[in-house]
This record gives structure tokens, sequence and C-alpha cells, in this order.
């Protein structure tokens, strides 16, 4: 009889755990954020928070949290404190993973700042007008044409086709 490896799970290496440490703050985080804007929902009747429309947010927030904290615990135990900088110095060299941060910032310019700054019409134009540009879409008149061809779409056609309101 021959016998079999007690553990099949593949090797993890440390930036790997650090990965998982990442992931799980960042899930930790956007938990946190559903926790607080659920709790901030309108409460009416007489059974509070459970006649909430934020309860079902609420409940599935603190799993979420409860799990991220799993994996952060798991994390931080296999060593991925040790592994952070080793783990942002990969990053830094993988265009692709520069790439995914450039366009998750300029996403999150839009959806936090740009949207309460400018009218929709005008950050969502803005927008794509910086997402082409990091692109290299084109020369400018490509760019701004474009920008302006989505923004029309997002912001003009696409409410009214599906009759929906735009912040």
């Amino acid at each position: 009889m021959s016998e079999e490896p007690k553990d099949r799970s593949p090797v993890r290496s440390g930036t790997d755990w650090a990965g998982e440490l990442l992931l799980g703050l960042f899930m930790a985080l956007f938990a946190a954020f559903v926790i607080v804007e659920s709790i901030r929902m309108p409460q009416r009747g007489h059974l509070g928070m459970l006649m909430s429309p934020g309860f079902v947010p609420f409940c599935t927030g603190v799993v979420l949290l409860f799990l991220s904290m799993v994996i952060n615990v798991r994390a931080v135990s296999h060593g991925a404190m040790r592994h952070i900088g080793e783990l942002i110095r990969v990053i830094a060299k993988d265009e692709e993973s520069r790439r995914l941060l450039w366009i998750l910032g300029f996403i999150s310019l839009y959806i936090l700042v740009l949207i309460n700054l400018l009218s929709f019409p005008a950050a969502t134009f803005l927008f794509h007008v910086l997402i082409f540009i990091y692109l290299k879409v084109g020369n400018w008149l490509k760019i701004l044409f474009y920008a302006a061809l989505a923004a029309m779409l997002v912001a003009v056609a696409l409410p009214m086709l599906f009759e929906m309101p735009v912040p």
C-alpha cells in the first residue's frame, strides 16, 4: 500500500498570504460600509431595524465582516505581515496589476468625487476622457469624440430608453 500525502493543498508563498490579507482588509472595510449604510436606512414600524429595508444588507454586512476576519486571521497566522512589502514590489512590477489599480483609481474618482462636483453627464464625460487617455485610445479628437459618445449613451440614451433615474 502506498501512503498518500496528508495535505493536498497547494503550497502558498508569502505573497499569496499577503494578498489574502489585503483582500480580507478590503472586504472588512466594504462590510463596515455596508453595515453603517444599512443602519442609516429609514426604520419604520414597531420592530425598528427588523422592519427596515436595511435589515438584509445589515445581516449580509455582518456575515461578510465575520468571513473577512476569518481570512485575515488565517493570513496573519501564516506570516502575511512579513510579505506585504514583497507583494507591493511584485504588483509594482506587473503591468496588468498597475493598469487595474489605475482604472480602479479612475472609477473611485468618478464615484466619490466627480459625480458630487459636476452634473452626471459632465462627470461621465470627464471620466471617459481620463480612461481613454490612459488607455491611449487615439488622438485628442478621437478621445473627445468617443468620450462624448459614451457620455451621451450612459447619461442620456440609456436613462431615456430604460426609464431609469441617474444621479
